[in-house]
């Protein structure tokens, strides 16, 4: 069913809009409703965002890989001399495997310049490498940050489903007590047509002589009765359908409101039965792989184990090497002209070379972070032993309910046919004048309460039926 359309026959009011009905409005189902609220509602639109943020984080993280370029300009004058003019432009380039590639030009000139800055006059071209041997040679912070930015997609998208999945849980419990709440309307609404027919007919008969004036008095009370019960089906009805309507909004962010005529599936035509067994294993052994939540907090175990590996690799001494090649210009092949003297030249004349090295003696702040990460480890960890545990649980405690519901729904099915055939006996002896209206008003009330807890058991297996998907995380797919 087209999208708009369904906003247009099962809404009513937009922002004060009268939308008129058509004829025969369509029954709102409830993979329509379910589509509505997938498509607009503003917390699963927000919840959408998780993705793109996700995404922003990755982004920032490969930032931290990007080639970087740099320049700089030194120039001092003073008392019309030149003291020194000392440029350098350099391009680096970190690499996945903690090595930094650096490529650049530096030139020098001026009265005043320091001999550590001269250079060739036709400036010196520069190509080194930066290396971490010790620590950061297996992880560093860049690597670690970009690997968790791609778990983070992961466990944002649980997120996502596990939001979506708790908000059509709600909505499903909504539709239902509406929908329970349209068919028992028709309940009250055929009793009170029946008691204003019997009534009718009472005063007929006591014009002509037939009943006595108490009865036509005892079936006027049953009709006001009745229509006090009709309308607090009535307002039951109101107040679920403007409930349901809490989940109902346009793509432009404005709400909508179920409109009144829109009728609800009848649940006497609805076809009950239990799930195959096959799929209830299926669906209780996706609870752990499957729940979007379980799912959420395993990624956050992932993005922990790296932060661990990070932490550990903290322990180690800080030794960093560098070096340099180092061009007169251009010019990297200096001397014998041969190759083997070229390559002499640069690895044992014409280079720079730089060795770092630090060590924190008592290693109390890279030990802390350790025992810190440890902690929110433990604390997930227990976390998803007890989501698990309460999922599972919760799984068959809806088994069990939907088993037992069913099983009633044939308990009542059969008591609401007893009620009718008692009933129909009762009005053919009152028929005939061995009964009387007090007896018809109680068969009825019997047959009207058994109608009204078969439609709420219906109703309540149906709320199972779909809530079983839910706790196994399938219902936001």
């Amino acid at each position: 069913m087209d999208l708009g359309r369904n906003i247009f026959l099962f809404l009513g009011l937009c922002l004060g809009w009268s939308i008129s009905l058509p004829a025969q409005p369509e029954v709102l189902q409830l993979e329509d409703y379910f589509s509505l609220i997938k498509a607009n509602h503003p917390l699963v639109r927000q919840a959408n965002l998780l993705n793109l943020e996700a995404e922003a984080y990755e982004l920032k993280a490969r930032g931290n890989f990007d080639p970087k370029l740099n320049a700089n300009l030194d120039q001092k004058s003073f008392d019309g001399k030149d003291y020194f003019s000392i440029g350098q432009v350099d391009l680096k380039i970190p690499t996945w495997y903690g090595v930094e590639l650096k490529a650049g030009y530096n030139w020098s000139e001026g009265v005043f310049l320091n001999p550590e800055e001269s250079l060739p006059s036709a400036g010196q071209a520069v190509l080194g490498v930066n290396i971490n041997l010790l620590q950061g040679m297996l992880i560093d912070q860049r690597r670690a940050s970009l690997r968790q930015a791609q778990i983070l997609q992961e466990q944002n998208e649980q997120e996502r489903r596990a939001i979506l999945n708790e908000i059509l849980i709600e909505a499903n419990k909504t539709y239902w007590d509406w929908v329970y709440a349209y068919n028992r309307l028709q309940v009250y609404e055929d009793a009170y047509e029946l008691a204003q027919t019997r009534l009718e007919a009472l005063r007929e008969s006591f014009i002509q002589g037939y009943k006595a004036a108490v009865d036509t008095l005892e079936s006027s009370i049953q009709v006001q009765s009745r229509f006090t019960a009709l309308q607090e089906a009535q307002l039951d009805l109101e107040t679920a359908r403007l409930t349901l309507s809490n989940f109902l909004w346009t793509s432009d962010d404005i709400p909508l409101e179920l409109a009144p005529g829109v009728p609800a599936p009848s649940l006497g035509e609805l076809e009950l039965s239990a799930l195959p067994d096959s799929e209830m294993d299926s669906l209780r052994s996706q609870i752990a792989s499957q729940h979007p939540e379980l799912l959420a907090l395993n990624y956050k175990l992932d993005q922990l184990a790296i932060q661990n590996r990070l932490n550990r690799e903290m322990l180690k001494p800080q030794l960093q090497l560098s070096y340099n090649f180092l061009g007169d210009g251009w010019n990297f092949n200096q001397g014998e002209a041969s190759e083997q003297g070229a390559l002499r030249n640069i690895l044992t004349e014409n280079y720079k070379l730089g060795i770092q090295f630090s060590f924190p003696l008592f290693l109390r702040k890279e030990r802390a972070n350790i025992a810190l990460n440890e902690i929110k480890t433990q604390n997930t960890s227990l976390k998803f032993l007890q989501k698990r545990l309460s999922l599972q649980n919760k799984f068959s405690i809806y088994e069990n309910t939907a088993s037992t519901l069913l099983s009633q729904i044939d308990q009542y099915d059969a008591m609401v046919e007893n009620y009718q055939a008692l009933l129909a006996a009762e009005n053919e002896k009152f028929r005939l004048g061995s009964s009387s209206l007090f007896l018809i008003n109680s068969r009825e009330q019997k047959l009207i309460a058994s109608q009204e807890k078969l439609l709420k058991t219906q109703s309540s297996f149906l709320k199972t039926q779909i809530a079983i998907r839910a706790v196994a995380g399938r219902l936001a797919d």
